[in-house]
């Protein structure tokens, strides 16, 4: 039965996704979604119900949730160049900046708004390189500090040649690589997700409001990103003071809807016990991913990115701030369940849709929602594909998601002008070094020739408040 289901449900989606266009004739697209819910039906009935032999690794390792961390990085440490520590006349402590020589003193002392916590491999040191030198660089925005981290699994046994040398040497000079002794594989991206809230909160939850957690081929457009939260934290001040009218962002709970903050954006919440009504907002997605698709995490080659939920407005006082968990959200979409493909999901490892979740390639968090992730996560046991967990968590912490179009909207094409990408996205999908290296040259020298076109969009963009 749930076979047949989502076969009817996939042949629906492609009846949604062709008839409005121009020149599809009915009976064309009647035809073609028949029978590819007839290929989906076929396929999924000759898949044995049993999980691959790497599901059942995954699932013989998956209460195991501690591992050695073998290499931290400086990026919460608030203290700067010239303070003085004061451990006890026996005990004489280093200052920790003098071990990474390349690493932005000037920055060292601000406040930290943002932390870019960049899921890589150790193999991916190109792309580590490219987002140093764009986008990812440490400094100082509108007073505030931003760091980065790139969390990292083994590339190969740590006892083969000292495991990864390479690693070694960029952590002793940048500081900025958080590594734990577990190999790294497609189904341990979520291990580190979890692995990384633990650190977060032992390390960083006192000093870091917020978090940017993104995979290494993306290009995050990192002023906008901070102006966006500024005027957040501007906004939940002038909450607390009494002021109330923030006009535009529609929260969906419940399916009912109110106004508040930036328009364009739509939270998603789920509360316990009710059924989550079906809801769509400005950029937001709900077709059933079954085959293909594009973007990030779980959603990756399969269309099936999203994101869940907590609504904490009955929880919490009048102008108190409300978690953050923020990216490109999709709902009601399915696991798949193309043997072959490397998203497969096994009935008997999961049935039904998942709940809403973000799109891994991408997604801001506050603290205090990393925290609720992080107690909530330890009522959900680890799922194979990475951002559809995060959705299960924040679905049992009863967190809200919130979507903004400027999440992923569109993949990276070499083949675009790069005004494309320029006018309110956030963060971007699919680049490789070359192609976030060229991007990047534009931005910082022809970037004018864009705004005498579109008449200083960027700008208009960027004086969007979120509330």
């Amino acid at each position: 039965r749930p076979i047949a289901e989502e076969a009817l449900h996939f042949r629906e989606s492609c009846i949604r996704i062709l008839l409005p266009r121009p020149g599809v004739s009915r009976l064309v697209v009647l035809s073609l979604s028949s029978s590819l819910a007839l290929l989906l039906l076929y396929s999924s009935l000759n898949v044995p119900q049993s999980p691959s032999a790497l599901h059942q690794v995954f699932l013989h390792f998956r209460h195991v949730r501690s591992y050695p961390l073998l290499r931290r990085p400086r990026c919460c440490l608030l203290h700067p160049p010239n303070s003085k520590f004061n451990p006890g006349p026996s005990h004489p402590r280093p200052n920790p900046w003098s071990l990474y020589p390349d690493s932005n003193h000037d920055i060292e002392a601000s406040p930290i708004l943002l932390l870019l916590a960049i899921k890589s491999h150790p193999a991916n040191s190109d792309r580590r390189a490219a987002i140093r030198a764009t986008w990812g660089r440490e400094r100082e925005w509108r007073g505030q500090g931003v760091r980065r981290v790139f969390l990292l699994g083994l590339g190969r046994d740590r006892g083969e040649e000292g495991g990864d040398p390479d690693v070694g040497e960029e952590s002793e000079r940048y500081g900025d690589i958080l590594q734990w002794e577990f190999r790294e594989s497609f189904f341990n991206v979520t291990l580190k997700e979890v692995l990384f809230w633990n650190w977060f909160h032992q390390e960083c939850s006192t000093t870091v409001l917020y978090i940017l957690k993104g995979d290494d081929d993306v290009y995050v457009d990192v002023e906008r990103v901070v102006g966006f939260l500024q005027n957040r934290e501007t906004g939940m001040r002038r909450e607390e003071e009494g002021e109330t009218e923030i006009g535009g962002e529609t929260l969906i709970r419940g399916g009912r809807g109110m106004r508040r903050g930036q328009k364009g954006e739509t939270e998603i919440g789920m509360r316990r016990g009710t059924e989550m009504k079906r809801v769509i907002g400005p950029g937001a997605t709900r077709e059933g991913g079954t085959e293909g698709g594009t973007e990030g995490g779980a959603g990756r080659d399969r269309g099936t990115e999203g994101g869940a939920g907590r609504d904490r407005g009955t929880e919490r006082g009048t102008g108190s701030p409300q978690p953050l968990y923020m990216g490109r959200i999709f709902v009601e979409t399915y696991p798949v369940r193309i043997w072959w493909n490397k998203y497969y999901v096994p009935y008997s490892l999961y049935l039904g849709p998942y709940p809403p979740y973000a799109g891994g390639g991408g997604y801001l968090l506050s603290r205090d929602a990393l925290s609720l992730l992080l107690h909530a996560s330890t009522r959900v046991p680890l799922f194979p594909i990475d951002d559809a967990y995060v959705g299960m968590v924040a679905q049992a912490a009863n967190l809200s998601a919130r979507n903004h179009p400027g999440f992923m909207p569109v993949e990276y094409s070499p083949f675009r002008h790069p005004c494309h990408y320029l006018n309110s996205i956030m963060v971007l999908h699919k680049l490789l070094p070359t192609d976030l290296l060229h991007l990047w040259s534009f931005l910082q020298t022809q970037v004018h020739s864009c705004r005498d076109s579109a008449q200083d969009g960027l700008t208009l963009a960027r004086a969007n408040s979120p509330g």
